[in-house]
């Protein structure tokens, strides 16, 4: 902990001018988007709570600003600030929870786990408390776009408040309202801005979490159903993540591109797509990838590498009339239009129905319209 000294503190003049306000605090709420830390609660097994409280605290404590206090005339920076939240007890009654922060998140979990049991236990409402906190809780059951919070004396309470509510889908996103309420003669509207743009930061990244993804199957299940409700930037970050831990598996490369090539991320789709072949994916599979590379490379302009790998396919799958009609488009790319339109008057002249043909009719008729057309 350090003391400011006043006389060279650029904000002195701020300090003076909003700490004799009666009311001198703010509170800014805005969303931010968990969709990928959601995505890691759910194939982990660890709490969406503390996983967020975490990065709530460790970004806070990257922001000078909200480690400043006010003590009588002087004003201290702390070296760490720790949170201290709210647990729901029995009865609908909350207790108050205080954690010192470690740094590493195995640390940090492992002390509120342990704190947030012995809170159930014994209530510390209105215990004296030091001013080196960040005061939080979250509301999971309401998405609010503002929130106020009680103080004994605003003119003196400099301890920064946060609290978030509860996640709504936002396309195939996930966002949170998150509330941050502070001291303006401590804090400015740049600091709470620069938390937030910290935060979002983190949690796009992740990597210093470290958490291990439980029973990949299970995963892999929840994934597929997500991409099969439509859900496709959650499913695709589900992927991603069970991806770090089987690199190898072909299953799950082409799963991964599957949703990159739904999102319009054909050349982020390449790479995956190819890998799941390389690895040895087969059967039904296997078929599926052929069509979703081959279509891939062709919306890229990529004509030569879709006809050498659709011709590649149809050796191994001859009835696939699906293949065939997306070869006949590639050789029309290709400037073969007798091959092209001798294999489609083919695939009409057959007597019986090709199921793959239905399946894919939507993709069919989309290229039908926009043959010359390519894709980034």
């Amino acid at each position: 902990m350090k003391r400011i000294q006043m006389e060279t503190w650029p904000r002195k003049k701020h300090y003076e001018f909003f700490k004799s306000f009666d009311a001198p605090h703010f509170n800014v709420t805005a969303n931010v988007d968990v969709t990928k830390l959601h995505t890691l609660a759910k194939t982990s097994g660890q709490s969406f709570f503390k996983l967020f409280l975490y990065g709530a605290v460790k970004t806070a404590n990257e922001i000078p600003e909200l480690r400043y206090r006010m003590r009588g005339d002087e004003v201290v920076e702390h070296d760490v600030v720790h949170p201290s939240f709210t647990v729901m007890m029995d009865e609908d009654v909350f207790n108050f929870c205080t954690v010192s922060y470690k740094e590493t998140f195995s640390q940090f979990v492992e002390d509120v786990t342990a704190r947030m049991e012995e809170a159930k236990q014994h209530v510390y409402v209105g215990d004296e408390e030091s001013d080196d906190l960040l005061y939080i809780t979250s509301v999971p059951w309401v998405s609010f776009t503002s929130i106020s919070h009680p103080t004994h004396d605003q003119r003196h309470d400099s301890v920064p408040r946060i609290a978030w509510g509860k996640f709504m889908p936002s396309g195939d996103r996930l966002t949170m309202p998150l509330s941050v309420q502070a001291h303006h003669a401590l804090v400015d509207g740049v600091h709470v801005g620069r938390y937030y743009e910290r935060l979002q930061v983190w949690l796009d990244d992740l990597s210093d979490l470290q958490v291990p993804i439980r029973a990949e199957e299970k995963g892999l299940d929840e994934a597929i159903r997500l991409r099969e409700n439509g859900e496709l930037e959650r499913a695709k970050q589900l992927f991603i993540m069970l991806l770090r831990q089987d690199e190898k598996n072909p299953r799950l490369h082409a799963h991964c591109a599957a949703c990159y090539d739904a999102l319009g991320e054909e050349r982020q789709a390449v790479p995956h797509y190819e890998r799941a072949i390389r690895l040895g994916l087969t059967g039904d599979e296997l078929r599926e990838t052929y069509i979703g590379l081959g279509s891939t490379y062709r919306a890229l302009g990529r004509y030569e590498d879709a006809e050498e790998l659709f011709t590649r396919a149809i050796e191994q799958f001859p009835d696939i009339g699906a293949l065939k009609a997306f070869r006949a488009m590639t050789h029309y790319n290709l400037g073969r239009h007798a091959e092209a339109t001798g294999a489609l008057l083919e695939l009409l002249a057959n007597p019986k129905p090709d199921d793959s043909i239905t399946r894919y009719r939507r993709a069919i008729a989309f290229y039908a319209r926009n043959l010359d057309e390519t894709y980034e």
